[in-house]
């Protein structure tokens, strides 16, 4: 909505503009196409944006079975879960559990996590909020007859980042994840490493889930592993995913180019999946793989060149059999804007040539403002906000005659239209027209400015006429 008034420094800065500024055109619109959303129905991991070369060096040191009883983490429920509802469970089973670690460098180990065939293993931990710890989660599969790890399948080593969030200021949780699209049960071991501190009295806290039922895009826990996704000029969205967990992550990298025409981004989800308690969150990566989320204005994400990582996760519940859709819409830079016609009591072709050359004439006291804005490169802008002010420099300041201000706000094809009422014209201007029958015609030369709202440099100006008599000259 358009403020019902328009500040004194816009007025004047406005007023000056016309007054010092004006010139005479007629410039024809150029012709735009306005781009429908695209569909994003292909997906396709992206390379890490981030340094992962950590992750690919950790090893566990030593033999499990040799591990101190203070560094297991007990691991009976998570398998229990496991087993009792590998059949029939359409929703996520979870264990959570809780230890801490003293010292910097080391490690606590949930083991063995049994995942049947065709089920996703996803985890979470959340670190203590402290600023001084920075914990780390590795996935590794299990050999089950000799409780060996035997490979690293994913790990999650976000350095710590206090954000705020709607619970409070704290470092984002550390996610993993792997679908077992094997034939037979697997067992996984999770490893806590404190990369950074430690302590004996904040605790970290780890949630195991196990589904069955999970999109086909699964697992992206963490943004290792997100998908890249191209945003057209119109918009895109994407409605193939779901979430299967109350720790389900799913991760889109965005590769901002510096050839945009846009410097935000309108980022949404669908509302009967906000009202579950969906989120979508943009991140930008900063040294030592911290991520910064980035706060929105009214899901407008401001946005430069470069990567950024996009988070879809709950805070509420869930539905694993219900997609989610996610709009991502650029928020088109209002670079251009043209007055494409008026329209009054004689209609929108009246353009007589007076003295002053050919100009509108207004007829009556209703004056319409009809125009387009665009991006420098002729894109359609839309929802931007419009003023159009209209000066009759014959009329005093203090007659309260002398400007008129309307808004609006474009539509999907950039186009904007503002009606005005004016006062009578003053008639101070002759110009007497010879002919079989002459006529003496009265108008005044007046100013029309159209500007965006948030950027009035960026602005469009034409002299009309205002016509007010004639007088017949024999």
């Amino acid at each position: 909505m358009m403020k019902a008034k328009m500040s004194m420094v816009m007025i004047f800065s406005l007023v000056l503009l016309l007054a010092f500024n004006l010139t005479a055109f007629a410039a024809e619109p150029e012709t735009e196409t306005v781009n429908p959303p695209d569909v994003i129905d292909h997906l396709v991991k992206a390379e890490p944006g981030v340094d992962v070369s950590e992750a690919n060096q950790h090893k566990i040191t030593g033999d499990l079975n040799s591990i101190e009883s203070s560094q297991r983490i007990e691991s009976h429920p998570a398998r229990t879960l496991a087993k009792t509802n590998a059949v029939s469970a359409t929703t996520a089973t979870y264990a959570t559990y809780s230890g801490v670690l003293a010292r910097e460098g080391e490690s606590a180990y949930l083991y063995p996590i049994y995942v049947q065939a065709g089920e996703i293993l996803q985890a979470q931990l959340d670190l203590p909020r402290s600023e001084q710890l920075d914990y780390d989660l590795y996935l590794y599969e299990l050999d089950m007859s000799t409780n060996t790890p035997v490979a690293l399948i994913d790990y999650s080593i976000y350095g710590t980042y206090f954000n705020n969030y709607s619970y409070g200021r704290s470092t984002i949780s550390e996610n993993v994840g792997v679908n077992n699209s094997s034939s037979s049960e697997k067992a996984y071991l999770l490893e806590v490493h404190a990369k950074k501190g430690g302590s004996i009295n904040d605790p970290f806290y780890l949630t195991v889930a196990i589904s069955r039922a999970y999109d086909s895009f699964e697992t992206d826990e963490n943004a290792f592993h997100a998908y890249g996704i191209t945003v057209s000029t119109g918009g895109s969205y994407l409605s193939s995913r779901s979430l299967n967990s109350i720790i389900d992550n799913d991760w889109y990298v965005l590769t901002v180019p510096s050839s945009r025409n846009y410097d935000a981004m309108n980022i949404a989800l669908d509302s009967a999946s906000a009202a579950k308690g969906y989120k979508a969150e943009v991140y930008a990566v900063q040294s030592d793989n911290r991520l910064q989320l980035i706060t929105p204005t009214n899901n407008n994400v401001p946005l430069g060149t470069g990567s950024y990582y996009l988070r879809v996760y709950t805070t509420g519940t869930y539905s694993e059999t219900t997609n989610y859709t996610l709009a991502l819409t650029p928020v088109l830079r209002a670079e251009k804007i043209q007055i494409t016609g008026f329209s009054s009591d004689g209609g929108p072709n009246d353009y007589p040539s007076y003295y002053y050359g050919k100009k509108y004439r207004i007829t009556g006291r209703t004056f319409v403002v009809n125009g387009k804005v665009t991006t420098a490169d002729n894109v359609p802008v839309a929802n931007t906000s419009v003023i159009v002010l209209w000066e009759n420099p014959y009329w005093s300041e203090s007659s309260g005659n002398r400007t008129r201000i309307g808004y609006a706000n474009t539509n999907s094809a950039g186009d904007f239209s503002v009606t005005l009422s004016l006062p009578p014209s003053t008639g101070s201007i002759s110009n007497y027209l010879p002919g079989p029958i002459s006529f003496t015609h009265y108008y005044d030369i007046c100013g029309v400015i159209a500007a965006v709202a948030d950027n009035v440099d960026v602005n469009a100006q034409q002299e009309v006429y205002h016509f007010a008599y004639s007088i017949y000259g024999g």
